[in-house]
């Protein structure tokens, strides 16, 4: 057991992802950081941890806040996303709860939890607005809308993203412009994307993809340059240092599989700028008035505001947002340990332990290339019993609809290209335990030394 004890001095805890690196970081050495929680409501189950009872923050103390194994047996599969144990059972408990209050009520489209969950996350995210949505996607199309992308409009974007994203832009009758991204980061290249820029280009959407932050001060330095918009994809960035700071607008998704994951399909628009969110407003409830409900503002509208019911779930939710990202990010910390040995040989490519990362998703490059990636993940699944996956199997411009291949036929993304023929993607979610996460590592090493030597 770690004995934890308490490290000197004394700051705030927001428990932003810079927060949660150097928790991580202290606590592996035995210490806890001696802090000042924030109010947040996002924060409040870490926080309590932190001020009552911060033993429990390590991985084998009696009641340790990580996950017990649901299936001891050593032979045991070890799945890639649970869908059973994406919530526990007291998440689903907070849950059924908060759904049966608001069907008592009647009001499951719009209520007073709307604005509640809306008020909660801004305050978290430290930023002045949070406009609720019925899912990430609708929560890109009403950001890209609401700083003006339209018909005809040109939209830098990556390739290496979920379908969303390039949806996004589809649906607001602009067009992706496809740039390629930086090998470290694995995001949008800010001096590529200054050299695609053209007469139509209105907006620049980064993706902070896996969880980890673009190099976004560069982007947002390059659009001011250019007269340009900034919509960050930040649907797998939730609680990461910075998000909303320096674009127009950034977009959130609480879908089950997220970080922060509700019991269906939501999202939210966040902004610093009264403007972006009064269009946010507008756009995402049929073009109506936001303080009048039926009169017009706009022309038209989405029906996508995020329903009372979902929002009284999130609220409910809410408190255990940094304690979950804690748990991400300490399991990445020990991913990165158990596999140094591998890495340290040439034969995996691991990613960079910083503050700047939520970890939604723990990617492994085998360096040899695609057929042996393929034959590592075979190796794993049969021999190991674990399920790996690849986060997106088909890029944007690979995509073989007729639109697809009339814009994108000729494009070429060479690093984009290598990291996602050379890439798999490990187990980790809120409720991975440290004994399932033990096989994995034991699985890789298996297959690295049984089809790479």
């Amino acid at each position: 057991m770690i004995d934890v004890t308490r490290a000197s001095g004394k700051s705030s805890f927001t428990g932003d992802s810079a927060d949660i690196h150097r928790l991580v970081t202290e606590v592996r050495r035995g210490e806890v950081p001696a802090c000042t929680p924030t109010g947040s409501r996002a924060n409040q189950a870490l926080a309590g941890l932190l001020t009552q009872d911060p033993g429990r923050l390590a991985p084998d103390a009696p009641g340790s806040v990580f996950a017990a194994d649901p299936r001891p047996e050593a032979a045991a599969p070890v799945p890639f996303l649970p869908r059973e144990r994406l919530l526990t059972q007291d998440e689903q408990r907070v849950a059924v709860e908060r759904f049966t209050q608001v069907l008592a009520t009647g009001e499951l489209t719009s209520g007073p939890a709307v604005a509640e969950f809306e008020g909660a996350l801004a305050d978290f995210l430290a930023v002045p607005h949070a406009v609720g949505t019925g899912s990430g996607t609708d929560a890109l199309v009403i950001a890209l809308r609401a700083v003006g992308v339209g018909h005809g409009d040109e939209v830098i974007m990556p390739a290496n993203s979920f379908a969303a994203t390039e949806n996004a832009v589809w649906l607001c009758g602009a067009t992706p412009v496809l740039v390629d991204v930086e090998p470290e980061r694995h995001t949008l290249d800010p001096a590529l994307v200054e050299a695609a820029i053209g007469p139509r280009t209105r907006a620049i959407l980064p993706v902070h993809l896996y969880g980890r932050l673009a190099d976004m001060e560069a982007l947002a330095r390059v659009a001011r340059r250019h007269g340009l918009r900034v919509v960050e994809d930040a649907c797998q960035a939730i609680g990461v240092t910075g998000v909303g700071k320096h674009a127009d607008a950034a977009a959130l998704s609480f879908n089950p599989y997220k970080n922060f994951g509700l019991t269906g399909k939501a999202g939210a628009v966040v902004t610093c700028q009264d403007e972006v969110a009064d269009n946010a407003r507008r756009f995402a409830y049929h073009g109506f008035d936001p303080k009048q409900k039926n009169v017009k503002e706009g022309g038209y509208g989405l029906n996508a505001r995020i329903d009372n019911a979902t929002a009284a779930i999130a609220v409910g939710l809410l408190p255990r947002l940094t304690l979950n990202n804690y748990r991400r990010a300490f399991l990445a910390r020990r991913y990165l340990d158990g596999l140094a040995a591998p890495e340290a040989s040439g034969s995996v490519l691991l990613p960079a332990f910083g503050p700047d990362h939520a970890w939604h998703l723990f990617g492994v490059r085998v360096a040899a290339g695609p057929a042996a990636r393929d034959a590592v993940r075979a190796h794993m699944r049969s021999t190991g019993r674990v399920e790996t996956d690849v986060y997106y199997p088909v890029l944007t411009h690979r995509q073989q609809t007729p639109l697809h291949r009339r814009l994108f036929g000729e494009t070429v993304l060479p690093v984009t290209e290598r990291l996602h023929d050379t890439v798999l993607h490990l187990p980790l979610h809120n409720n991975l335990s440290l004994a399932e996460q033990d096989r994995v590592i034991e699985a890789l090493h298996g297959a690295v030394r049984d089809t790479l030597h």
